[in-house]
């Protein structure tokens, strides 16, 4: 018992000391006056006290007021509703000249003359207001709201006013005169031990922190050392790491890098010539309606030095050019290509490293950037997201490798227990397909689609070898890898579930 007393730290002294004074039981707030300590100090030591079961803490939900501005405004000109009836008492007024004389505005007005008709207090006959025999016995007594509201200046606890005065108050926060607050009250009482421990206890004059001056001027020879439990259990000590989901693109990029993927980037704002029309979308196709693309508002941009491939591009689209396609066959728009948006797609990317002079084939090319669609957010879906994109061209690439690549995203980055590939459909690719992951709790879930490109792609950009192409969901590979239910959780601020992330 001697050792837990020599053991305490200053504050936790001062603040069991306080109990000498206020008794068994008390509240952090008495506390804080009581020891003239600030309040951070004061949860500090109590906590640590409940650690050594000295001290036990109960928390109880308080309701608290105080005036409003309204409120403020009343407490200085006085209850409109008062002011109100003191104007009519000697005559009958009208609207603008109670107004006048009451100082009213016109929701005081409002809400006084509702109230006052209500109450029987005034009657109006022929547009003016005349006080009754009941609004003369209520003017000649005492409001009780005029002895409560100069008690509401600062935070009051309802349970701290007395009873006679709180009649008003459902009425006065009716009115906004007043707001409410439940605050949680920490209610902190001695334990058996604390009890039994708290006649131990006085004001140490000893040294926690050994100083030189204090070597030197021989002071440490006539006071105690602290004593320090060497055995207690530290804190828990939270390392700075990566969020979870960062260290996870970033382990993928080098991955990919390992196996020979260079990165390639592009602008989050595209053009939707590269988003869409050299990818073989026609025009009106629903994935460029304004509910499925961020247009970037009167924004248009140039394309004087893609002329040509423009010219190949409406060939393509409206008679197949030389790809043996009988393209899509309507009119095409070049003003629609210059739109400006958010991209939709990291493959508008890939269709850019493939018009590059420095493209080498064969070549394995990859990017992992943010892309941004209008949608409902849910547990799977974001209105922006990462996306993977990743590209492989040679002569001996073929749709039996485009699996080969999927099956390793899904087993090896997904870490997934079950997957299956099913037919997609996309402009740009043939044939196409899609991987759909089974997430547990939750059920199947699309990864992404692939696919090989089709000539009407790769021909205007003078590609003449396969081109096998994916693009996926990395934040859903993620949510399979870690079982996560809710793609929102991955961008939590919970710093709980941040710390206790486990890879």
């Amino acid at each position: 018992m001697v050792d837990a007393v020599d053991s305490m730290h200053r504050i936790e002294i001062k603040i069991l000391l306080a109990f000498k004074e206020i008794g068994k039981l008390t509240t952090e707030d008495i506390l804080i006056r009581k020891t003239n300590l600030d309040q951070s100090k004061v949860h500090r030591a109590i906590e640590w006290l409940r650690e050594k079961k000295i001290l036990s803490i109960r928390e109880d939900l308080k309701q608290k007021i105080k005036l409003t501005k309204e409120g403020v405004i009343c407490l200085k000109k006085g209850m409109p509703e008062k002011r109100f009836l003191k104007a009519i008492k000697s005559k009958p007024l009208n609207f603008s000249e109670i107004k006048k004389k009451a100082n009213l505005s016109n929701d005081e007005f409002n809400a006084s003359i509702g109230f006052l008709k209500s109450e029987g207090y005034i009657d109006i006959e022929n547009k003016k207001i005349k006080i009754t025999k009941k609004g003369l016995e209520r003017l000649s007594v005492k409001w009780k709201q005029d002895k409560l509201l100069p008690l509401l200046k600062e935070w009051q606890y309802i349970d701290e006013i007395p009873i006679h005065l709180k009649e008003p108050i459902p009425f006065l926060i009716k009115r906004n005169l007043v707001e409410e607050e439940n605050v949680s009250i920490r209610k902190v009482s001695l334990t058996d031990k604390g009890e039994e421990i708290l006649p131990k206890i006085k004001e140490n004059d000893y040294i926690e922190v050994l100083k030189p001056k204090d070597i030197l001027s021989d002071v440490w020879k006539k006071k105690k050392f602290r004593k320090y439990n060497i055995s207690a259990p530290s804190g828990k000590i939270h390392m700075g790491k990566k969020q979870p989901y960062m260290k996870f693109v970033d382990e993928l990029r080098n991955k990919l890098a390992s196996l020979g993927f260079e990165e390639m980037k592009s602008s989050s704002a595209e053009l939707s010539f590269f988003n869409n029309d050299l990818l073989f979308m026609p025009q009106d196709h629903p994935a460029r309606d304004i509910h499925d693309i961020y247009f970037i508002k009167n924004k248009k941009g140039n394309l004087k030095k893609y002329k040509n491939l423009i010219e190949k591009t409406r060939k393509i689209h409206e008679n197949g050019w030389e790809t043996g396609s009988k393209g899509w066959r309507y009119p095409f728009d070049e003003k629609k290509s210059k739109n400006v948006i958010l991209r939709s797609h990291t493959t508008a990317t890939s269709i850019r490293k493939l018009l590059y002079k420095d493209l080498k084939i064969p070549g394995k090319y990859f990017t992992i950037d943010r892309v941004y669609r209008p949608d409902v957010i849910d547990w799977k879906h974001l209105t922006e997201f990462d996306q993977l994109d990743g590209i492989i061209l040679g002569d001996d690439m073929s749709f039996r490798e485009l699996l080969g690549i999927l099956k390793m995203f899904a087993l090896e980055v997904g870490n997934v227990e079950k997957f299956k590939f099913t037919p997609g459909y996309f402009p740009f690719t043939e044939p196409s397909v899609e991987l759909h992951v089974y997430v547990k709790g939750k059920g199947w879930v699309e990864i992404g689609g692939a696919g090989i490109f089709r000539p009407e792609v790769t021909l205007p950009l003078g590609i003449d070898v396969p081109v096998i192409a994916w693009g996926l969901g990395i934040l859903r590979l993620f949510m399979t890898k870690y079982n996560i239910k809710d793609m929102r959780k991955i961008f939590s601020d919970d710093l709980k579930w941040l710390r206790e992330f486990r890879w």
